[in-house]
C-alpha cells in the first residue's frame, strides 16, 4: 500500500464506522420511541442496533490503531 492511499483508506474506515454507529443510534432511538408508543418495531431495527454498534466501534478502533502505527513509523524514520 502506498503512503498516499493509506490516509484515505484510514479515513474511509473512520467515516464508515461513524456512519454505522450513527445509524445504530437512530435505530435504537426508533426502537425506544416505538416501545413507548406501544408499537412493535421491525426486526431490522433490532438487527441494526445490536450489530451496528459493535461493528461501528470496531471500525473506529481499527482507525485509531492504524493511526498510531502510522505515527510511530513516521516518528521512527525522523
Amino acid at each position: 500500500m502506498s503512503t498516499t492511499s493509506a490516509p484515505a483508506a484510514s479515513r474511509a474506515v473512520l467515516l464508515l464506522g461513524v456512519i454505522i454507529t450513527a445509524a445504530s443510534a437512530v435505530a435504537l432511538a426508533l426502537i425506544l420511541g416505538l416501545y413507548f408508543a406501544d408499537a412493535e418495531p421491525h426486526p431490522g431495527l433490532y438487527f441494526t442496533a445490536l450489530w451496528g454498534f459493535p461493528l461501528g466501534f470496531t471500525l473506529m478502533v481499527v482507525h485509531l490503531l492504524e493511526s498510531m502505527r502510522r505515527r510511530r513509523r513516521r516518528a521512527a524514520t525522523s
